[in-house]
């Protein structure tokens, strides 16, 4: 019997053999994704590999010594090396994981959330996790966790995120500067909201005739954040928090972020200091979540709702102070501005919408985006081919150009319209 690294390689040589036998310029549109989707099978079964030798390179040199050779023969950075060595040696505890990741039913981001929560003991449902994992991109995935572990001492918790902040300002050699930082949740929480909000400040004043990127407008805004500088003023923020009523006992409960995240106990009595309570009664009665065609922008009490329900954007799990409410049946199509046909979206999912035509559908009872359909793939000419028969670039049924339609899909609306 041929042993796992013996069957890996030969399914490595495969691979590689596969991509050298076609050109993927040659590929129609649906066999260039699923290249991308096998490239991507086996990847993570090498990564997963790669694991397990790390681990093996940690029970003999230790993890600080397997971390410097991972530095030194694979170039990466140290504090890569440092996570890599960790995960690889985590790994021991969870067999199956290892073994799904190096089938290739997971990635590494996959098998990094799998560590991380399971390592609580309260948590350690390892089948349960990776029945989530094979079937939910690491985004969601890592959101679905967070819901897994609401029952958890959140205090505890706070307190460990806590005791692990920090933060790096580093100068490049040409004298640029890179920033990052890791906070506990509640500290996190609030840096978003005014992240957030102060982005969108910045795309609300920005002219009809700007056009600036979504990266360079966040920057822009985090370093008028942190200086005090710049186009606006650091923004006033709300966080919000949901409790339930228990009507019986006449108390709230299970107080939480809109992320579903437990508030810490020791942060209740802080927060509540300074807090609005608003009634979480969402219905036709109250605050109106069903404006029809009255109005075409979502209400203050439709995005207090919509952060509510779906806790971030629905796609990619980015948190919920970030997305902006988009109506599912557009509407410059007739659709109204109700509760039921609005959902949260960052802007990177909304532009996927808009500018690249991804559709949303159900799934899980949730919403997802989906690419557009396209006809049966069929494999491109080659540009060779095309410059014989005449022709520039590739043409679409309509005539128009692959090289147009590029073009146009590189063009990204200043401003999304619903």
């Amino acid at each position: 019997m041929e042993s796992r690294t013996e069957s890996g390689e030969a399914a490595g040589r495969g691979c590689v053999a596969c991509v050298g036998d076609v050109g993927v310029g040659a590929l129609g549109d649906g066999e260039l994704v699923e290249r991308v989707a096998e490239l991507g099978r086996a990847r993570s079964r090498v990564d997963a590999r790669l694991a397990e030798a790390t681990a093996e390179m940690r029970r003999r040199m230790g993890g600080r010594g397997a971390a410097a050779m991972l530095r030194e023969r694979l170039h990466m950075s140290a504090r890569q090396a440092t996570a890599d060595t960790e995960l690889a040696a985590s790994l021991d505890e969870f067999p199956a994981t290892l073994e799904a990741w190096r089938a290739g039913e997971i990635n590494a981001g996959h098998a990094r959330v799998i560590a991380r929560v399971a390592a609580d003991p309260e948590h350690a449902d390892e089948p349960t996790l990776l029945d989530m994992a094979r079937g939910h991109p690491v985004d969601m995935f890592a959101r679905m966790t967070r819901q897994h572990m609401r029952s958890q001492d959140s205090s505890d918790e706070h307190k460990r995120q806590r005791e692990n902040r920090w933060a790096s300002l580093v100068q490049d050699p040409d004298g640029s500067w890179r920033l990052s930082a890791y906070f506990d949740h509640c500290t996190g929480k609030r840096v978003s909201l005014a992240f957030n909000q102060m982005v969108r400040n910045y795309r609300n004043g920005e002219r009809s005739h700007e056009r600036v990127s979504s990266r360079h407008r966040r920057a822009d805004a985090l370093a008028s954040l942190i200086t005090g500088e710049g186009a606006h003023h650091r923004p006033r923020t709300t966080l919000l928090m949901i409790a339930d009523y228990d009507t019986v006992a006449r108390e709230l409960r299970n107080l939480r972020y809109d992320d579903g995240l437990p508030v810490p106990a020791d942060q209740i009595a802080k927060l509540a200091a300074d807090a609005r309570i608003l009634p979480a009664i969402f219905s036709a009665d109250g605050d109106p979540l069903w404006l029809g065609r009255a109005q075409r922008d979502a209400s203050a009490g439709q995005r207090i709702a919509l952060a509510a329900r779906d806790g971030g954007c629905v796609n990619c799990a980015a948190p919920a102070e970030g997305g902006e409410p988009h109506h599912i049946e557009w509407f410059s199509r007739g659709g109204p501005t109700d509760i039921d046909n609005l959902c949260l979206l960052c802007e990177r999912c909304h532009h996927l919408i808009h500018d690249d035509g991804w559709q949303l559908h159900n799934h899980d009872g949730g919403l997802r985006l989906r690419p557009p359909s396209r006809s049966p793939a069929q494999a491109r000419p080659r540009p060779d081919a095309d410059r014989r028969n005449g022709h520039n670039g590739h043409k679409g049924h309509d005539g128009r150009s692959r090289s147009d339609g590029l073009a146009r899909s590189q063009q990204r609306n200043p401003v999304l319209l619903t």
